[in-house]
C-alpha cells in the first residue's frame, strides 16, 4: 500500500516512478534509456527500499511470515482430508496415497507462481511425517471424462460438459478424479489408464509402447545378468573341482624329473 500512496511533499507514488522506467525486455527495450531514467529517481527509490527505518525489510519479513502461515494452514487442511494433519504422523491403519500434479505454472510476468512453492513445501512436510506422496503426469486429466473416457467440452472457465454421460464437471474435480484413476490403475496393473494416453495417428499408444519396450529391455538385461552370474558360478565350481589333479600331476612329474637327473649325475 505504501508504494501506491503519494508521500508528503512528493508529486507521485513510488509505484508510478517504477512504472515509468523504460522496459528492459521487448522490442523497445533499452538498457541505456533505463539507466538514464533510473539515475533521476535512484535516490528516492533507495530511500524507500533501504532507508534508515528499514521499512522494506520489515515488510518482506512480514510477507514471508504470512506466506509460511498460509502454507501451514493449506497443508494441514489437505492432510485432514485423509485423516491426518501437520504434527500427526501417518497411520498405517488408514492407508492413503496423495497424488500431486507435475504441471508447471507461471505468472504473467514470467515468474514462478506460488503453486510450485507450495507443492515443494507440502511434499517435504507430508513425507517427513510418513505420508505417501506421488507425482502424476496431468496429461488429459482436464480434457477427458473420468467415467467414460470421452473428451469433454468447456462451458466456461471452470465448468466442463460430457455429452456422452450428459454430466457437468467442475474443472478441478474432473482433474482430481482422473488423477485418482491413474493411481488406482498403477496399483492394479502398474500402468496408466488407456484413455489418458496420447493417441498416435495410427491409433496406437506411443507412451504404452515405450513403457513396454523399456520393461522388456529391463527384463532382458536382468536375465542376461542372471545368466552371466550363473555361468561364472559354474566356471568357478568347475575350476575348484579340477584344480587339484593338475597340481598333483605337476608335482609327480617334477619329482620324476629330479630322480632321473640325480641318477644321471651319479652315473
Amino acid at each position: 500500500m505504501e508504494k501506491k500512496s503519494v508521500p508528503v511533499g512528493e508529486d507521485e507514488s513510488f509505484q508510478n516512478i517504477e512504472s515509468r522506467l523504460p522496459p528492459l525486455k521487448g522490442q523497445k527495450a533499452s538498457v541505456v534509456d533505463y539507466l538514464r531514467e533510473l539515475e533521476l529517481v535512484e535516490t528516492r527509490l533507495l530511500d524507500f527500499y533501504s532507508g534508515s527505518d528499514d521499512r522494506y525489510n520489515r515488510h518482506v519479513w512480514d510477507m514471508q511470515r504470512a506466506r509460511h502461515m498460509e502454507f501451514q494452514l493449506l497443508a494441514d487442511q489437505l492432510l485432514k482430508i485423509i485423516g491426518g494433519g501437520l504434527g500427526v504422523r501417518y497411520d498405517p491403519s488408514k492407508p492413503a496415497i496423495t497424488g500431486i500434479g507435475l504441471g508447471q505454472f507461471s505468472t504473467s510476468s514470467g515468474l514462478s507462481s506460488l503453486h510450485s512453492s507450495f507443492l515443494t513445501y507440502f511434499i517435504q512436510k507430508a513425507r517427513s511425517l510418513g505420508y505417501l506422496v506421488v507425482g502424476l503426469n496431468e496429461y488429459y486429466t482436464s480434457k477427458k471424462c473420468p467415467a467414460c473416457g470421452s473428451f469433454v467440452g468447456q462451458v466456461d472457465i471452470r465448468r466442463f460438459y460430457c455429452s456422452n454421460c450428459q454430466v457437468y464437471h467442475h474443472r478441478d474435480v474432473l482433474a482430481a478424479e482422473n488423477m485418482a484413476n491413474i493411481i488406482q490403475e498403477y496399483l492394479a496393473r502398474q500402468e496408466r489408464p488407456d484413455y489418458l494416453h496420447p493417441v498416435a495417428e495410427d491409433g496406437s499408444l506411443p507412451w504404452k509402447a515405450r513403457q513396454s519396450s523399456s520393461s522388456s529391455c529391463a527384463t532382458t538385461t536382468s536375465n542376461a545378468s542372471s545368466s552371466t552370474i550363473g555361468v561364472q558360478g559354474r566356471l568357478k565350481r568347475a575350476s575348484n573341482t579340477s584344480s587339484p589333479e593338475p597340481q598333483k600331476s605337476f608335482k609327480s612329474l617334477k619329482s620324476s624329473q629330479l630322480a632321473k637327473a640325480s641318477k644321471a649325475t651319479k652315473s
